[in-house]
């Protein structure tokens, strides 16, 4: 079995029919797995191809809402970690 060590992907803004949003901008994302102190540490790398892309998803929250899903991630960690 070969870990994954890296995933790389591009996120954007769609509409409901799973188009890209216009005026949004793109990011690449680069998720990393590494080893620490037993167990797996995620590094989340977001790229931007200008600062006012990054700064029009700052004005929106990005921060915030990257994080709810990271606690949202935890939780169903703790959740299937639990015995049945």
């Amino acid at each position: 079995m070969i870990v994954p060590e890296k995933i790389v992907l591009t996120d954007m803004f769609a509409d409901e029919g799973g188009n890209a949003a216009d005026g949004m901008p793109v990011t690449l994302v680069t998720l990393t797995f590494v080893e620490h102190e037993g167990k797996t540490k995620l590094i989340m790398r977001s790229r931007f191809a200008s600062a006012e892309g990054l700064q029009q998803v700052m004005g929106i929250g990005i921060v915030q809402g990257c994080a709810s899903q990271f606690y949202r991630l935890d939780d169903l960690l703790e959740n299937l970690q639990e015995p049945c």
